[in-house]
C-alpha cells in the first residue's frame, strides 16, 4: 500500500523523509494460516530493498520505529510479505527531515534500506558474544559518518536475552537496544554512533545464541552539532529505570524523567532519540511518550501484550519546558519502564 506524506498534517511538500511509527495488528490467530511475516517501508516508485522494518508473529500487535524516504508524488510504500495472508497496518508521523542536501554537521541524509549484516550467512552469535561491521565507508555511508540510522532484528534465538548496539572499540554501555524471548525474531530501530574504525558492534547478553541482522537507512554528518535541529550522538545511557526507582507504572499512570542537563545533554535540547522499553507488564497496553507538560498524543510508541510481556521501541520525543519526558502507561495492569537515550536534537 502507498500514501501521501509530503504535503499533508503538517509536513513540508519538501521533505525528504519521515520518521514514523509503523504497527501491525490483526494478523490472523495462532490457530488460522498465518504464522508470520515483515513489512519493508520504502520511498514509493522504488524497488523494494531487501530490508526489512517490522518482523510479525500471528495474533501479534507489535510496533516499530521506522525513518522512510519520500518517493514520487510526497508518498511513502508499505510491503507487506507474507505468503499466507493480510495484515492492518498504522502508520503515525513523528517527525520529518526537510528538503535540501544536508551539510551542516549533526544533519541526517537518508538512504534506501541496505543490509549490511546478516549472521545467518556466516555464524550465529553465541552467548555473551559480539559481532562487530563496517558501518561508515560503506554501502553509501561516508566514512565520517557520525552515526547511523538502523534497524536491528534478532531472530533464531535459543534463550531470552537483548542486545546492545554501541561505536566499535568503546565499553559496552549499561542499555539494550532490543528485548527477545525464546524463539522470537523482533526488530527495533537504533540510533548508533559509529567507532573511530568506522565499525558498529552488536552484543548478545544471553545465555543463549541468536541471528543478527541489521538494515541502515541513514546517517548523521560528523562534525559538533550547533544549529538548531542537529543531532548529537551519546553512547546509548539509561535514564530511567522503574524497576530500582519509583516501582511500576500504574495501568494509566505516568512517570517523568529529567532529560536536559544530565548525562550529557544540553539545556537547550528539542528532543531525544530514546528506546522505550516496557517489562514485568500485567495486561495488555501500550507506553506514549511526550514532552512533560503536554497533553498525551494519540500516536503510542511501545505495545505490549500476552505475546510480548518486555517489548521494546525507539521514539523521537519532545522535551518538555522543565527539561523532561512524560511516560504514560495505558493499560489495566502495571508496567516497569525503561528508557535509553542515543542522541539528542538542538533547540
Amino acid at each position: 500500500m502507498t500514501f501521501q506524506v509530503a504535503g499533508v498534517n503538517g509536513v513540508p511538500a519538501d521533505a525528504t523523509a519521515v520518521v514514523l511509527n509503523l504497527t501491525v495488528t490483526g494478523p490472523a490467530s495462532e490457530s488460522a494460516d498465518i504464522s508470520f511475516g515483515f513489512v519493508t517501508a520504502h520511498a514509493a516508485g522504488s524497488a523494494k530493498p531487501n530490508a526489512s522494518n517490522l518482523n510479525y508473529a500471528a495474533g501479534q500487535t507489535i510496533s516499530n520505529l521506522a525513518v522512510v524516504p519520500v518517493g514520487t508524488g510526497g508518498k511513502v510504500t508499505l510491503s507487506n510479505t507474507s505468503g499466507q495472508g493480510s495484515v492492518s497496518l498504522i502508520a503515525d508521523i513523528q517527525g520529518y527531515y526537510q528538503g535540501g542536501e544536508p551539510a551542516s554537521p549533526g544533519a541526517f541524509k537518508s538512504m534506501a534500506p541496505a543490509r549490511f549484516l546478516d549472521t545467518r550467512t556466516s555464524a550465529k552469535v553465541g552467548p555473551g558474544q559480539s559481532v562487530s561491521f563496517q558501518a561508515g565507508g560503506a554501502g553509501g555511508v561516508p566514512a565520517d559518518a557520525k552515526a547511523v540510522v538502523m534497524n536491528l532484528t534478532v531472530t533464531e534465538p535459543s534463550k531470552f536475552g537483548f542486545v546492545t548496539a554501541y561505536p566499535a572499540g568503546s565499553d559496552k554501555p549499561n542499555a539494550s537496544n532490543l528485548n527477545y524471548a525464546q524463539d522470537e525474531t523482533v526488530p527495533n530501530l537504533a540510533v548508533v554512533p559509529v567507532g573511530a574504525d568506522g565499525k558498529v558492534t552488536l552484543t548478545n547478553s544471553s545465555t543463549g545464541s541468536v541471528q543478527l541482522i541489521a538494515d541502515i537507512s541513514g546517517y548523521f554528518l560528523a562534525g559538533t552539532a550547533e544549529d538548531n535541529g542537529a543531532f548529537e550522538a551519546l553512547a546509548p545511557t539509561r535514564f530511567l529505570d522503574t524497576r530500582l526507582s519509583s516501582g511500576p507504572v500504574a495501568g494509566n499512570g505516568t512517570v517523568s524523567f529529567q532529560v536536559a542537563g544530565v548525562h550529557g545533554v544540553p539545556a537547550n535540547v528539542a528532543g531525544i532519540w530514546v528506546n522505550l522499553t516496557a517489562t514485568e507488564t500485567g495486561a495488555d497496553g501500550f507506553l506514549t511518550g511526550f514532552a512533560s507538560g503536554a497533553t498525551t498524543p494519540a500516536t503510542p510508541n511501545v505495545s505490549y501484550g500476552w505475546t510480548r510481556t518486555t517489548a521494546p521501541n525507539l521514539a523521537y520525543l519532545p522535551v518538555g519546558d522543565d527539561g523532561k519526558v512524560t511516560v504514560e502507561n495505558t493499560s489495566s495492569g502495571s508496567a516497569q519502564v525503561i528508557a535509553d537515550v542515543s542522541g539528542y536534537v538542538l533547540k
